[in-house]
């Protein structure tokens, strides 16, 4: 078994220690890898996605192009976290954003009907299942309210305390369309926080 499934399956089992050992090398065994390039796509807007995936390495953002032809960030993907458009995935509708490596990454995948055999087969895969979505159910509410109840700095420094991994691994202008402002606003914020204002 290579060393990125079982990474993968060690964070399965940090999330749910009631799987056994069993289940997860039965789960293992519909699994496959990717490993992507700096730049490239993991998902494209408009396709659907046929895989779920899981970042053993690298950082993955998800994109969206406006009419005017600027991308919009809209998440940041770090290792030891599903990269997947939900409804893209579940539903097997186009998927209306873009999943770009920023970094050379792998993923662990797989497929809609492998992940719905699991959750027949071993019902606390289900349970194990559940947690990850009310989890990322979480941390997309926390997102939709920081753009409603906060305002640019703020969004920074909530971003500089949630993602500190992140901060010196993406570009400025990659975190100005993140956060909503331009840069010479981003500028501004860091000038002011570092003195102390």
């Amino acid at each position: 078994m290579r060393a990125e499934i079982k990474q993968y399956l060690q964070h399965i089992k940090s999330v749910c220690p009631e799987l056994t050992d069993a289940e997860l090398t039965r789960f293992s065994q519909g699994l496959t890898i990717s490993e992507l390039s700096k730049k490239a796509l993991y998902i494209t807007c408009g396709d659907i996605q046929q895989q779920g995936g899981y970042l053993v390495k690298g950082l993955i953002r998800a994109f969206y192009s406006d009419d005017a032809g600027n991308e919009k960030n809209i998440y940041f993907i770090p290792e030891n976290e599903y990269t997947f458009h939900y409804a893209s995935f579940m539903d097997k509708s186009p998927c209306p954003l873009s999943f770009q490596c920023l970094e050379p990454c792998i993923v662990v995948n797989f497929s809609l009907d492998h992940l719905h055999r699991a959750y027949s087969d071993m019902p606390k895969f289900e349970r194990y299942g559940r947690r990850i979505l009310e989890h990322k159910l979480k941390v997309q509410q926390q997102r939709l309210e920081s753009f409603l109840f906060q305002n640019a700095e703020q969004r920074y420094l909530d971003f500089i305390r949630q993602y500190p991994q992140l901060f010196n691994r993406i570009s400025l202008s990659q975190l100005c369309s993140y956060l909503g402002v331009e840069r010479q606003t981003l500028t501004r914020i860091r000038k002011k926080i570092a003195l102390g204002q």
